[in-house]
């Protein structure tokens, strides 16, 4: 009998721990589904949503409004008196109704064509001298003349000598000299240079469909002679990149990033591999800088390359680092011209922007609050001196980071690491030792997105053109991307400037010449 019940409890035993184990992988299921769909939400959101960083309206019924409410009355007391409010959300205000469109006038820049317009001769006969003229009524219309291309027709002097005994004319005929030119014997004066490169680079227009402009205009210009017209603009422009690049260590702060770009024909390389277009923006604050460099490679070598080469004397000033959270950063940082490595709060922002959107939407838009927060004080301070955005971000944005790590701290430990918001939050607390590094100097941005905004019109360009036809071409777009972008940088007309320096840039003999071409002056 007692060895019947001992079976019996080694059976329950056995059974309760089954149970126990099978309750346990349903768990690990459930979690793991939910995981899932989290992920299946956002990839949809990502292919088929919008692209702003944004909460949707239909999401903010899915908060605890208690722990909402209260948290927005923590942060209303905590702030000071004169700080902004935040942002209202959809489910705050209604949208006031939108008024009747209102017509811009016309730039005043442009020349006016007066077209006066008069009743027909009959009718002003008919009204005999009863009628008086008192004026006109004015309205404007914007016309356009197609683009005018035309030829440039050099004639060169040419003299000899009357006799044999005139001085000199042992030399024969003498003629005048060819105007200097950025590609000698070219058919491309420097204006049609300009509106090549501002059409592949600035309105993100490929060769190919150029090629098609030109044959509507009678022009039979083919996209191999323009790649080629770009090519040979790379050796005559490095002085001017020498110069650039100069300028760029100059500054407090260098901001990094990279995307991918796939390059044809690179050696060693299948032409599917992807290889990398880094931005660099720096320079000194009145004289900024963007500069792009193209490298097969992802590593930490090329941006240290770039920045600390090894021929420069004397080496760059101490500068900071500021950048996302890629790890090649985080080596790169430990160099020893590097003060230190600010962190990007745009891209923690993001995470949990993604993660209000999924299974913990409330508590990841409490997290998407407090960083409104820092981001409101940095709105107050944005054209502030260096000195007085570091005493503000002291004051202000200092008390706000360490209720955001309570938050952090206190949060972590309630939901899943691999959930969105767990990742959310993994990742703001891995990046906490350079998400605070903006608190050091007034120069530093809360974010990195000045290198984001300067890569961008490359990668809305690389959905055009797709693809560089050789690591020559990529190096030469690279360097054309730097003057464009860091034209646009100083307030400069893309095409003005590239016409300007195409002409000018010949006859530039001194570093102090070529100085005064660059993008910056």
């Amino acid at each position: 009998m007692s060895d019947q019940l001992a079976q019996s409890e080694r059976e329950r035993a056995e059974q309760s721990l089954r149970l126990e184990q099978q309750s346990n992988t349903l768990q690990q299921q459930t979690r793991r589904i939910d995981q899932l769909l989290e992920t299946i939400e956002l990839l949809r959101r990502k292919r088929f949503g919008r692209s702003a960083d944004r909460i949707p309206d239909s999401q903010l019924g899915l908060f605890d409004e208690t722990e909402l409410e209260a948290l927005i009355a923590e942060l209303e007391a905590e702030l000071p008196a004169d700080t902004p409010a935040p942002a209202t959300t959809a489910a705050d205000t209604v949208a006031p109704p939108k008024g009747k469109p209102v017509r811009r006038p016309l730039p005043s820049h442009l020349p006016r064509v007066e077209r006066l317009l008069d009743l027909p001769e009959a009718e002003k006969a008919a009204m005999g001298e009863d009628w008086v003229l008192i004026g006109y009524d004015s309205s404007e219309q914007l016309a356009v003349i197609p683009r005018q291309t035309y030829v440039i027709q050099y004639k060169r002097a040419k003299y000899v000598a009357r006799d044999e005994d005139v001085p000199g004319a042992e030399a024969g005929v003498k003629i005048a000299p060819r105007p200097a030119q950025i590609i000698p014997k070219s058919i491309a004066h420097s204006s049609l240079l300009a509106s090549i490169v501002t059409a592949k680079f600035v309105d993100a227009l490929p060769l190919y469909r150029q090629e098609k402009i030109f044959a509507r205009e009678g022009i039979a210009l083919g996209r191999q002679t323009m790649a080629g017209l770009l090519i040979q603009l790379q050796a005559p422009l490095q002085p001017v990149a020498a110069a650039l690049q100069d300028l760029l260590r100059r500054g407090a702060v260098v901001h990094v990033d990279e995307t991918p770009v796939q390059v044809l024909r690179e050696p060693g390389r299948e032409n599917t591999q992807d290889s990398y277009m880094w931005v660099f923006c720096g320079g000194p604050p009145e004289q900024p800088v963007r500069w792009f460099e193209y490298a097969p490679s992802r590593a930490a070598e090329v941006p240290r390359r770039v920045l600390f080469p090894a021929d420069v004397d004397p080496p760059p000033l101490p500068f900071y680092l500021q950048s996302d959270g890629y790890s090649a950063y985080g080596v790169l940082a430990g160099a020893p011209g590097i003060i230190g490595h600010a962190g990007c709060w745009a891209h923690v922002r993001r995470k949990f922007v993604d993660a209000a959107n999924g299974r913990n939407a409330g508590a990841a838009q409490q997290m998407v609050a407090l960083i409104g927060e820092l981001y409101a004080v940095e709105r107050r301070v944005r054209d502030a001196d260096p000195e007085t955005r570091l005493r503000g971000r002291a004051e202000y944005s200092r008390p706000i980071l360490m209720r955001i790590r309570r938050w952090l701290d206190r949060t972590a430990t309630r939901v899943l690491p691999k959930s969105l918001l767990g990742e959310a939050i993994g990742y703001a607390l891995g990046q906490w030792p350079i998400l605070i590094t903006f608190l050091e100097d007034g120069h530093l941005d809360i974010d990195n997105n000045t290198a984001e905004n300067a890569i961008r019109p490359f990668v809305l360009g690389r959905k055009n053109w797709l693809f560089a036809g050789s690591p020559k071409g990529a190096e030469t777009s690279a360097l054309l991307y730097s003057l464009i972008e860091t034209a646009k940088a100083n307030g400069l007309e893309p095409w003005a400037y590239l016409n300007h320096l195409f002409e000018h840039l010949p006859g530039a003999k001194s570093p102090e010449a070529v100085a005064a071409l660059l993008p910056t002056t």
